[in-house]
């Protein structure tokens, strides 16, 4: 070993003595400070009740890592109601303990200003090495309770109807008699309500309301609870006189500020909050089940008066949005219903945009996705309602909605990569599935709102438009990810979806390039095979199933479905200066196809269609030759034709005549599948028919089989 440097011989000499020392008186301290909080942490959880103990042990005991991971770093409920509740024990501690715990501060403190002044080198040692030592709090604790005790002095402060109602809460954990609601108790407190808008009533309404409601759902908490309902009628009028009484009473007691909000210190509403929260426990529970229209509404209008009493509550404010967003969802939801939750979403939207939109926003989007992963020609229609009403209301912070964009498509395309990478028979199905169809034609929507050019000004772009290249590429990439034929459906539906895009946003998408890649598939070149399978429904399916592969009918809508689309590309451009030199490479590639084509049927729907881009290029150069300006000058470029109607161009006219055309095919599919359904139902009824004639049938003859016993015994 090599000596020890001339430092630490110095150090060995002068100060090591006195370091150690001070280190063991430091240690003492320390223990001393130690036995302390083991002390007041036994005392405080031997007084807590059994119950809150096992609150905070059970907080994360039902959620998974994926549950707790994407719902952030958030402080779960019964977390942030534990740490509150440690914080009211430090306010019932003894003057003694806190007076002990100052003077060991003190002396300690005194130690260390004599350390000070007898051995100032050392001392300036252990400022340098040992801050925590020197900097040691001495009045935190004392304050924090201090703190504690005043805020629980404040909360005391209530008038005499609160503290009755805050000893009924501590009432109801004793058992007592169950009373059965009859009518005649409902409308008396339907009366005290309207006429005088009594707390007492209210709270009784509050406890009955919650105990019907959670007794529906399980009938084993019926005994829980005070008051128990068994007669329906009696349900409906509690239940009516809940939703639309109670709202009422509350705001007359606790009236609202302007912004729709109520101080967290409102005396009244800290007596309430038990049972505000309580009932929208309820609301959540009552919001799941299976309700007409009518009672929906009245459900939504009154979970709409009661938001701003439950911000606080923010685990029962989060349910009740996801409960909404499920009836703006679910497919079993009818129209009425659905455009009454959108209503509120908006307006709470609107309403909190600071506190609850970013939730909105992020619950709604994710609910569309889950519900709909199961389309067909039935749902379709519900879908696009959702589409586009959620797309409304990303329309409310478009900063915050450029956020979410941005992030969940950002999503969209790790799927993709990970499929593109990940090289397995299944790891494109992550990306072939309608629910990643359904989200990106869901950002197609939602820019294109935002982004039309009929709402832009120059001066003030919307914040999405930076969005549309990175969902192009998106999409663009989903269509080439397997360029089977058997996945021209889903092909087809994403090219809709941008052309509905660049129709908005004024962008050019080259989307001919993913079309005329079909025209070399084996499903056009090769010849077809005769069958008696019905045409497929390109409009409501993103796979076809191997049995139309190489057939008649599959081949005739691939080529249908090329010539729409193809004309609705181009009847984007029909007025652009640009159009004929747009064209020209498409009708070059179109007639050479036509030449070595058999098909002669596919080959007459090209040439009308080059017929008819020829006849727009024309149209357009027979105007640009009176132009006065170049290409450089962006402003009379863009104003070209610009008052001229689409619709009255050689290309536009052939375009909307095709709308006419599959317009038809739509309306008679429309009216063949409600007479499906017609008949369906019609069916069901003559089964249930029937079986009701085979029971009388049978309680017949067994009648006749008794009084044929009883001849018998005569």
């Amino acid at each position: 070993m090599g000596k020890a440097p001339k430092s630490a011989k110095k150090f060995q000499k002068n100060h090591l003595k006195r370091t150690l020392e001070q280190r063991k008186v430091e240690q003492k301290y320390k223990q001393k400070i130690q036995q302390s909080k083991r002390k007041k942490g036994s005392k405080s959880s031997d007084n807590a009740p059994a119950d809150k103990k096992k609150d905070t042990g059970e907080v994360f005991e039902d959620m998974s890592v994926e549950d707790f991971l994407n719902g952030g770093f958030e402080v779960p409920e019964g977390a942030d109601n534990a740490s509150k509740g440690s914080k009211g024990s430090k306010g019932s501690k003894g003057a003694s303990g806190a007076k002990s715990k100052a003077d060991e501060a003190a002396e300690h403190k005194a130690q260390l200003e004599e350390l000070a002044q007898k051995d100032p080198e050392f001392y300036k040692y252990l400022k340098e090495n040992d801050k925590e030592l020197l900097d040691f709090d001495f009045d935190g604790g004392d304050d924090s309770e201090e703190d504690d005790e005043e805020d629980d002095d404040a909360e005391g402060e209530v008038d005499g109807d609160e503290q009755m109602m805050m000893d009924q809460d501590k009432d109801h954990d004793e058992p007592v008699d169950q009373i059965d609601l009859s009518m005649k108790d409902v409308n008396a407190w339907k009366k005290s309500l309207s006429s005088e808008n009594s707390l007492r009533t209210l709270k009784k309404v509050l406890r009955a309301f919650t105990a019907a409601v959670s007794a529906s759902e399980d009938e084993e908490k019926s005994a829980e609870y005070k008051y128990t309902v068994t007669n329906p009628d009696v349900f409906n009028r509690l239940l009516l006189l809940a939703l639309s009484q109670v709202p009422k009473t509350v705001r007359h007691h606790i009236p609202l500020s302007k912004d729709k909000t109520v101080p967290d210190d409102n005396k009244k509403l800290k007596a309430l909050s038990s049972s505000l929260k309580a009932y929208g426990n309820a609301l959540v529970i009552l919001l799941s089940g299976n309700h007409d229209s009518e009672i929906i509404t009245l459900i939504l209008k009154s979970i709409g008066e009661m938001v701003p009493y439950l911000l606080s509550h923010r685990r029962v404010i989060k349910d009740l949005i996801s409960s909404v967003v499920n009836v703006l969802c679910q497919s079993s939801s009818d129209d009425q219903s659905r455009l009454a939750a959108f209503s509120f979403l908006e307006e709470t939207g609107q309403t909190y945009k600071k506190s609850l939109l970013e939730h909105i926003l992020k619950s709604t989007y994710g609910g569309f996705v889950k519900y709909s992963r199961r389309t067909t020609v039935h749902t379709m229609p519900a879908i696009n309602l959702q589409k586009n009403l959620v797309a409304t209301l990303f329309e409310i912070d478009l900063n915050l909605s450029y956020q979410l964009g941005f992030q969940f498509i950002r999503q969209l395309a790790i799927h993709l990569r990970s499929s593109i990478v990940n090289k397995t028979a299944e790891s494109y199905k992550t990306v072939y599935n309608w629910q990643y169809i359904h989200s990106l034609d869901f950002w197609s929507r939602a820019i294109s709102t935002q982004c039309d050019v009929r709402k832009e000004t120059a001066s003030k772009q919307s914040p999405l438009r930076s969005l549309i290249l990175p969902l192009v590429q998106v999409t663009l990439g989903a269509m080439r990810l397997i360029p089977s034929p058997q996945y021209f459906p889903l092909r087809f539906y994403l090219i809709r979806s941008l052309i509905r895009l660049a129709r908005h946003s004024g962008v050019f998408i080259p989307l001919m390039p993913v079309l005329m890649e079909i025209l070399s598939s084996t499903t056009i070149t090769k010849p077809a095979k005769g069958t008696t399978l019905q045409s497929l429904d390109f409009d409501h399916v993103i796979r076809a199933s191997k049995h139309y592969l190489g057939t008649r009918v599959y081949q005739d809508g691939v080529c249908e479905q090329f010539i729409e689309l193809s004309g609705e590309f181009f009847a984007l451009y029909c007025k652009s200066i640009a159009f004929p030199e747009l064209c020209i490479p498409v009708v070059v590639s179109l007639k050479r196809f036509v030449k070595r084509s058999k098909n002669v049927k596919f080959n007459k729907q090209i040439q009308k269609l080059v017929e008819k881009l020829d006849q727009n290029a024309k149209y357009i150069e027979q105007h640009r030759n009176s132009v006065t300006f170049g290409p450089l000058n962006r402003a009379e470029v863009d104003a070209f034709l610009k008052n001229e109607p689409w619709e009255k161009t050689p290309l536009g006219a052939y375009v909307v005549i095709q709308r006419e055309i599959k317009e038809e095919k739509l309306r008679i599919l429309r009216e063949s599948m409600e007479l499906e359904k017609q008949s369906e139902e019609e069916k069901d009824d003559d089964d249930e028919l029937m079986a009701i004639d085979v029971s009388d049938d049978e309680e017949d003859a067994e009648g006749v089989e008794d009084i044929d016993d009883d001849e018998d015994e005569e």
